[in-house]
């Protein structure tokens, strides 16, 4: 185990990665494997019926605080507007449009050059692509789902950049690791949050189904006055196993020393004979 200064840090064994290939063109390389081909048509089949991100570009213009427009990548820029709003549940073109830098400030950033020279530091435009393909994947129905959304990528970006600064410098802190375990729980809670606000049941919850048995018992009491019928006859086994079993023979009760109910005395010697003798003899 390492020390670094500033917290406790685990080691990891760097172990030696194979050279990097060189650049070769797509008829240099081999044909797939005629094992991929039908997972292939397969892929392209569910490809197809993704959702379609409907893209941002990035210009570096003058024309805003940032520095940097956030543009249609194609030419029906009407079409575009109503696309990116209903990616991100809304139907106000300015929400959709202030949504969207929120969304960039979350990229790395990068220099862009301007047309008319220089350039700004704009987010990365892949970056901020697939940032907007989470948030549409996810199919907000309102602002409120696209907000939550968004965290849940801010979280997420939070915790794979966090990981990958850890685990690039060979010494991973202990804080690091508690504080991206807290992220991926955090995550997690997020899409149960999502699940309820869109109506859902939540994925964590059990579902405990009781169901009512009912059992009837039938009790058959036999009352047999006088043990014997007026004939003279005694009685006799029923027919019915469960009346046979709960007809017993009736006996009289012994008779009490004393019909006031109080205690009869014993004589000592009867006393004496009752007990055992703790001696032995």
């Amino acid at each position: 185990m390492g020390h670094r200064p500033g917290g406790t840090s685990v080691s990891l064994v760097r172990r030696a990665q194979p050279a990097a290939r060189r650049l070769r063109r797509a008829a240099d390389k081999p044909p797939m494997p005629a094992i991929l081909e039908p997972l292939s048509a397969k892929a392209r089949a569910r490809h197809k019926r993704q959702h379609a991100n409907p893209g941002v570009a990035i210009e570096v213009e003058k024309v805003t605080e940032f520095g940097y427009q956030l543009a249609s990548p194609h030419s029906d820029t009407g079409a575009w507007q109503a696309m990116i709003c209903d990616a991100l549940g809304t139907r106000s073109e300015a929400t959709a449009q202030t949504f969207l830098y929120h969304l960039a400030e979350l990229c790395s950033q990068n220099w862009h050059p301007s047309h008319g020279g220089g350039g700004e530091w704009c987010p990365d435009e892949r970056e901020l692509n697939m940032i907007l393909s989470f948030v549409a994947g996810i199919k907000p129905k309102n602002e409120m789902e696209a907000a939550l959304a968004a965290q849940m990528v801010a979280v997420h970006l939070m915790q794979m950049r966090l990981s990958a600064r850890a685990l690039a410098s060979g010494h991973v802190l202990v804080e690091d690791a508690a504080i991206a375990g807290k992220l991926a729980r955090t995550f997690a809670m997020q899409i149960d949050a999502l699940s309820r606000l869109k109506g859902k049941r939540s994925s964590s919850k059990q579902t405990i189904t009781v169901r009512q048995e009912k059992h009837v018992h039938h009790h058959q009491h036999v009352h047999i006055e006088g043990g014997g019928s007026e004939t003279g006859d005694q009685p006799h086994a029923s027919a019915d196993p469960i009346e046979g079993a709960r007809s017993v023979e009736q006996r009289p009760a012994l008779p009490r020393p004393d019909a006031q109910g109080a205690v009869v005395p014993l004589r000592r010697d009867e006393r004496e004979a009752s007990l055992p003798d703790a001696r032995g003899k």
